[in-house]
């Protein structure tokens, strides 16, 4: 019987291990973020030269899972950022109950600003305005976190090549502060905080890095019922599932375009510039990549060259250039050290609040700074429009619906009562998938994602875009914190 529309539609809700490996790892748009091997419960997968690989059965295909095809399982595919729901089908789920909030083609947010760090000896390493290691300093300073997902170059790895690391101390933190513009998998820092058992951590990474936390967030617990399954099992891949992403108290989303593969560093730096990569103190990109020497010169390389010779060819299929599912995104885009700040969820702004309130921190509206405002607009839209449409289960196809945790959970209860499990025993695993999680009970009415106010309509061929204006401190331009002057 040929699918329907309806069907396929479904099946997206139902992604198996070797849909990732064929649509994602095989097709050529995995980010190598990590979290696939992070979250599998049974060791199925390592991470092996930046991908997951299947290593539990040397003799077995690369895109089969005894456990995914036998029992069930299939957390890895549930994670991946490259698998529907995407970001922009996670908004119903992440923003559906903030209907107070404003959309851009940057995404959903709450108060978008300009910040910089007041303390100097930050700045002195920050990339821009020191805002994301400077709010870390503190939440860390004041109990808030007991730890930070981070990348950062250890005594242990090569000059210039960070690995990820859950710093745990305020200086840890401040080491960790600068980009280097290569690809770390920052959420295999999470396996730290898990071995410590830390119970609150922030997490810093770019947007691909970012997404398969929202997801392992808002996924239904439902994906783990089968009719194989018994409790014990369950119970051990919602560890997975959900144990994890349960550690991460906020989220710091980085702006990010691309970053670029290790030939950079040892290929166009170290060989051709005569660079030693032990006398790069940090990196930039303004317009052009910025090396920064620890003997205070700055050399140059043009970011057209630069993108078009060392681009990792991965990046081109990410849409999201503002991190739209962090809770707090930042980036230096268009600013002079400094960082602009988009607060998006309500916890984002109760945080803000408290760090302003300590006074570390300065800031202005947006539209006092115009140039950054227009450039992040462009390169937000620019991005939106570059993934190539791929696999349908890759989600680059156009009109895909938004994620919906009672339509998972509809469909879980369907496919099990076709089955032969006892109620009694279905019940007992649904126990064990969602603990002390409420169950779905309906679709939110505000539905995000709508047309973006001051959005012009499509141009005509030959057609130069109106970018909006900033959006004033009364529609969400400015700090929370912000109060207009007295008359």
């Amino acid at each position: 019987m040929p699918l329907t529309e309806e069907m396929l539609l479904d099946s997206l809700y139902h992604h198996s291990f070797k849909d990732m490996m064929n649509d994602v790892v095989a097709a050529g748009s995995c980010c190598e973020c990590g979290t696939c091997v992070l979250v599998c419960p049974h060791n199925v997968i390592e991470y092996i030269d930046g991908k997951p690989k299947q290593t539990a059965k040397e003799s077995a295909a690369f895109d089969y899972c005894g456990i995914s095809e036998g029992v069930g399982c299939d957390v890895c595919a549930t994670a991946c950022p490259r698998l529907w729901p995407r970001e922009s089908h996670l908004k119903q789920a992440v923003f559906g109950d903030q209907p107070e909030g404003y959309e851009g083609i940057f995404g959903n947010y709450r108060h978008i600003f300009v910040a910089r760090t007041k303390q100097e000896s930050l700045l002195d390493r920050a990339q821009d305005g020191g805002v994301v290691t400077g709010l870390l300093v503190w939440a860390r300073e004041q109990g808030l976190i007991d730890g930070a997902a981070v990348s950062t170059v250890t005594d242990a790895d090569k000059p210039c090549f960070p690995s990820p690391q859950m710093a745990t101390t305020v200086e840890e933190i401040k080491s960790s502060s600068a980009s280097w513009y290569t690809y770390v998998p920052n959420n295999l820092a999470l396996e730290q905080a898990k071995e410590k058992d830390l119970k609150s951590v922030a997490f810093v990474g770019v947007p691909c890095q970012i997404t398969p936390l929202r997801k392992l967030e808002y996924v239904d617990p439902s994906i783990l019922m089968a009719a194989k399954k018994k409790p014990q099992i369950v119970s051990r891949q919602r560890g997975f599932l959900k144990g994890y992403v349960d550690r991460v108290n906020f989220s710091i989303g980085l702006f990010c375009t691309e970053v670029f593969r290790p030939e950079l560093m040892t290929e166009r730096i170290e060989q051709q510039m005569g660079i030693p990569l032990t006398d790069v103190s940090k990196f930039n990109v303004k317009g052009e990549v910025l090396i920064y020497k620890k003997d205070g010169d700055i050399a140059r390389i043009p970011l057209e060259e630069a993108m078009h010779e060392y681009q990792r060819p991965e990046c081109k299929h990410c849409g999201d250039f503002s991190a739209e599912m962090a809770d707090i995104a930042c980036g230096g885009v268009g600013t002079d050290r400094a960082t602009i700040v988009v607060l998006r969820t309500q916890k984002a702004v109760d945080i803000w609040k408290q760090y302003e309130a300590s006074g570390l921190v300065e800031v202005w509206p947006i539209n006092q700074n115009k140039k950054a405002w227009n450039i992040l607009q462009r390169l937000a839209r620019r991005q939106r429009e570059r993934p190539p449409q791929g696999p349908l289960r890759g989600a680059s196809a156009p009109d895909l619906p938004q994620y919906s945790a009672t339509r998972e959970a509809e469909l879980s209860a369907a496919a099990i009562a076709q089955t032969a499990k006892a109620p009694a025993d279905i019940e007992a695993c649904l126990d064990a998938a969602y603990l002390e999680s409420p169950r779905p009970s309906g679709i939110m009415g505000y539905i995000a994602g709508q047309p973006i106010p001051g959005e012009p309509p499509d141009l005509g061929e030959g057609e130069k875009r109106k970018l909006p204006p900033p959006p004033t401190p009364e529609q969400g331009g400015a700090s929370p914190c912000w109060q207009p002057a007295e008359a």
